[in-house]
């Protein structure tokens, strides 16, 4: 994932600019995400792929008590998050890559936000829902915001041209939008909701659903229980 450290770095003081003008009802996403944390007492949270803290923000305007883990490969977008979350003590913030750091422990809540579709394999994201299914207490939940692959060519054209459309009322030009298309392409590797929810399925989760879609952006996940 290195190549993913120097692209997030070399974006971190932008990434929040850029992500509002090519996710389209991000801000809608994001609720979501958040309104997938169930009430309760003393929360511990893991953020997996904390970026620059916009959903660890909005957990703690949430759950002000909460005790949030934000961990990401981005020393540059850590940085960020910690000027974002200074007004915040119950906060620990980790650099590490996720996909070899040990994240087991106890949480009640562990979230993602745009950052799993970056597991190159089928068989490595379906470990890694493995590594977060283990590192959840009973009934803790687990729920992800993220890029789907379209289950069509029909879908994937009309994926793009919603994002196309987006973009452009947004004011990116025609080569900003090439540029962050060929991003997408070398770093991105997302695979279908359907195939997401299978995953979650085979490593235990119960519970399992999607919360909120819009065309090629999700929130999906389930709940620990055995």
């Amino acid at each position: 994932m290195s190549d993913l450290k120097t692209h997030f770095n070399e974006t971190s003081k932008h990434y929040d600019n850029l992500v509002k003008k090519t996710i389209p009802k991000y801000d809608e996403m994001i609720e979501a995400l958040v309104n997938s944390i169930p009430e309760k007492e003393n929360l511990r949270i893991l953020d997996l792929g904390c970026g620059t803290g916009n959903i660890s923000l909005q957990v703690l305007e949430r759950f002000p008590d909460a005790k949030i883990t934000c961990l990401d490969i981005s020393d540059k977008m850590i940085e960020v998050a910690k000027e974002k979350l200074a007004g915040y003590e119950n906060i620990e913030f980790v650099l590490g890559d996720f996909t070899i750091v040990d994240i087991i422990d106890d949480y009640d809540a562990i979230i993602s936000s745009l950052a799993l579709h970056h597991i190159r394999d089928e068989n490595d994201k379906r470990q890694m829902y493995q590594y977060i299914y283990d590192s959840l207490k009973q009934d803790g939940v687990f729920y992800n915001a993220d890029v789907m692959e379209a289950n069509s060519k029909y879908n994937s054209k009309l994926n793009e041209r919603i994002a196309d459309k987006y973009m452009a009322e947004n004011q990116l030009t025609v080569e900003d939008m090439k540029d962050h298309k060929k991003k997408r392409e070398h770093n991105d590797h997302p695979i279908t909701i359907t195939d997401h929810l299978r995953l979650l399925e085979d490593v235990g989760f119960k519970e399992i659903d999607v919360i909120w879609k819009y065309y090629s952006n999700a929130v999906y996940g389930g709940t620990r229980k055995e």
